[in-house]
């Protein structure tokens, strides 16, 4: 039994003093950061931390075709920017993928070399245009009637892409949240059901009221809509990467006393 011990607590030593070997690689210390921008020039609205950005490290295989070079992820923040600072240096591949937007490499789309040659160091910014599939705007900003709901309305334009189909527009949500973080299915017992949109309703003023009043006072919340599309009828190609993934109006902060 004493053998037994001995030799378990030998196998426990090794074991420690293998995981304890001195880490030789340099600590991230690089930061990436930018804009997501939509084709009018101004920051693309997303779900807070939706993961649109790709990016692989080419120079981690030192051109050795036999090495498998995977893929990390940027989170886009809800005003379309970006930001990480514990990044390690090299030369990446960038591609905004899989968003609510056409695709951003129009030649090699969604391929493992698609996106733009980036050489991070120190601190880079680098910044993306793209095209959403809808702009959503507001015709008339959330307010709070005597009775306590909430009403606002928006229009949406479909916005078309050189060389892409447009997709079909499918639903729209009202959301309204007591945090400035107002993702899908932020308090929903204020609006339970979606809004079925047709892509006729483009440029029409489209208004929208809480399913019930709010319950709290005194209190600020952030209101904004989203809307998402389908692939059109009888046309797979406008199945696009990310198809799916909402658009949204600003995110509009209102108090009610």
């Amino acid at each position: 039994m004493k053998a037994i011990t001995k030799y378990i607590a030998f196998v426990l030593c090794c074991v420690l003093a293998v995981s304890c070997e001195i880490d030789n690689f340099d600590e991230p210390d690089a930061t990436i950061q930018g804009v997501l921008y939509d084709h009018t020039g101004q920051p693309l609205q997303v779900n807070h931390g939706s993961k649109y950005i790709r990016a692989r490290e080419i120079s981690w295989a030192n051109g050795d075709e036999n090495i498998f070079v995977g893929a990390q992820t940027l989170a886009v923040q809800q005003d379309g920017t970006y930001r990480n600072t514990k990044w390690f240096p090299g030369e990446y591949r960038m591609l905004p993928r899989a968003g609510n937007f056409y695709p951003y490499d129009d030649e090699k789309q969604d391929a493992d070399d698609a996106g733009i040659l980036l050489k991070i160091s120190g601190t880079t910014t680098q910044d993306f245009t793209v095209t959403p599939y809808l702009t959503i705007e507001w015709v008339k900003k959330p307010t709070v009637g005597a009775d306590g709901f909430l009403e606002c309305s928006v229009r949406f334009k479909r916005n078309q892409k050189p060389g892409y189909e447009m997709p079909d527009v499918r639903e729209a949500w009202l959301r309204v949240s007591r945090t400035v973080n107002v993702k899908d299915g932020a308090d929903t017992q204020y609006y339970k059901t979606a809004f079925a949109l047709k892509n006729e309703m483009e440029g029409q003023e489209i208004t929208f009221r809480t399913n019930i009043a709010l319950k709290y006072t005194g209190i600020d919340y952030w209101v904004r809509v989203h809307m998402d599309c389908k692939t059109a009828a009888g046309k797979p190609e406008t199945n696009y990467p990310g198809m799916g993934e909402p658009n949204f109006t600003t995110i509009e902060k209102i108090h009610v006393p």
